[in-house]
């Protein structure tokens, strides 16, 4: 039996993945296709930070089963659904600052065997990614590596008392870190070691972990998943594909008043209404929303509204979008005179309304080339539009955006995103009002 690769984003999964699949050693499975009946015949299971929570609380029984028979799960991420028994829910650092990101080894794993943890810690000079948070670990975990002084337990592995376990990466996907030093292969090739019943950390001669990190953490929130509020008219309707980070953005109780209804992409047909605005987070798996393209197109002919937010690939799900994707430049505050080149070019513009060039500045992907009559609010140092609002491709509107605050807001990463949402909402909700 192979190790089960699950499948929850676009692009993707990287060489080294493929190849074991070549050779036999994993399963590459689409989410839409994963059934119990995958779960019951591999003995491993690796997982991404795309993963979709709530399918993969559909499938717990099995995944238990799978657990219970001996399975491991390498677990990349931050765990917000009760997908296991006994795993609590993720928790970021409260009010972090660098020196909590600092990343150390509290007990040896074959993972890491040789690894420089500093090569992991920062992108390009920017901490963060790594992990800002924990799941925290179950009574018998092992604690792998730690941020901050507390060393908040960022890894950990866990043999359940009942069989199987579980290693938990509380962060950006493993097997993406450590990019400047060639890293990702070497991670790669050892997660697949691991799942397929590799060495692991003793837990009779681990260093055990004391409870002080608990008080550096910010208190768990409630998600209470799907949601269809009362509105008379003009609802904002958002799908949402079981992310952490959209679960987080759209359930959390800072904005999940915005959002009328929160529910899944396959079933906006039947649902939008020609006076609702369809509201895509930003890093929605495009597979998803490519799916739902007969459902957009009629929503927009009727007259419809659609916010597609950045990294969502808009450009294959919307009609008339031409998107130009670059590669990103995370550490460019780093830099002297540092200054991303961001500018609100309709400051007076409803939807810009109390922002700032700050509130939209964080980091870029690409830029549009929006069609003749489009409305450009943003553009980034080049003048490329990254920001605009379509009325003439169709009957209805298109709210376009290269930007990704939903992202990075659910990740508990970059104060500006959330500024952007605190500001953005309201103005929405003004402008569709007007």
């Amino acid at each position: 039996m192979s190790v089960l690769y699950v499948k929850s984003a676009y692009v993707g999964p990287s060489k080294t993945f493929r190849v074991a699949e070549a050779e036999g050693l994993v399963t590459i499975v689409a989410q839409s296709d994963l059934s119990a009946e995958h779960l019951a015949s591999h003995r491993g299971l690796i997982t991404g930070n795309q993963l979709d929570q709530n399918a993969m609380l559909a499938l717990k029984q099995a995944l238990t089963a799978f657990l219970d028979c001996g399975g491991r799960w390498f677990f990349n991420g931050h765990m917000l659904r009760p997908l296991v028994d006994g795993m609590p829910q993720y928790r970021p650092i409260a009010e972090p600052k660098r020196a909590d990101f600092d990343l150390a080894a509290v007990n040896a794993h074959p993972v890491f065997d040789g690894i420089d943890l500093k090569k992991l810690e920062t992108n390009n000079g920017v901490a963060g990614f790594y992990g800002r948070g924990c799941n925290p670990p179950p009574e018998g975990a092992v604690v792998v590596n730690g941020l901050g002084p507390e060393y908040v337990p960022v890894d950990w592995v866990w043999a359940r008392p009942k069989g199987g376990r579980i290693f938990s990466h509380a962060g950006n996907d493993l097997a993406t870190m450590g990019r400047e030093w060639d890293l990702p292969p070497t991670l790669a090739e050892r997660i697949i070691q691991w799942a397929n019943g590799g060495d692991c950390a003793d837990p009779v001669t681990a260093t055990r972990h004391g409870d002080s990190y608990r008080a550096r953490l910010a208190e768990a929130e409630a998600y209470p998943g799907f949601a269809s509020r009362l509105a008379a008219s003009k609802r904002i309707v958002a799908p949402s594909s079981g992310c952490y980070y959209q679960i987080h953005s759209l359930e959390g109780p800072r904005h999940t008043e915005a959002f009328d209804m929160i529910t899944s992409p396959e079933a906006l047909d039947g649902v939008l209404r020609p006076d609702d605005t369809l509201w895509v987070p930003c890093r929605t798996p495009a597979q998803r929303m490519i799916a739902q393209r007969p459902v957009i197109d009629r929503h927009l002919a009727a007259g419809g509204t659609v916010v597609a937010l950045g990294e969502s690939l808009s450009h294959l799900w919307l009609p008339n979008v031409k998107f130009t994707q670059t590669p990103t430049n995370w550490w460019w505050w780093l830099e002297r005179d540092a200054d991303l080149g961001v500018r609100i070019s309709k400051p007076a513009h409803p939807l810009m309304a109390g922002m700032t060039d700050r509130d939209v500045t964080w980091h870029l992907h690409g830029w549009f080339d929006p069609p003749d009559g489009a409305e450009v609010l943003v553009r980034d140092g080049d003048g490329g539009a990254i920001f605009y609002i379509d009325e003439v491709s169709t009957p209805g509107r298109m709210i376009v955006s290269s930007l990704d605050p939903m992202f990075h807001h659910g990740s508990h990463f970059m104060p500006a995103t959330t500024r952007f949402l605190d500001r953005f909402i309201p103005n929405l909700k003004g402008f569709l009002n007007a």
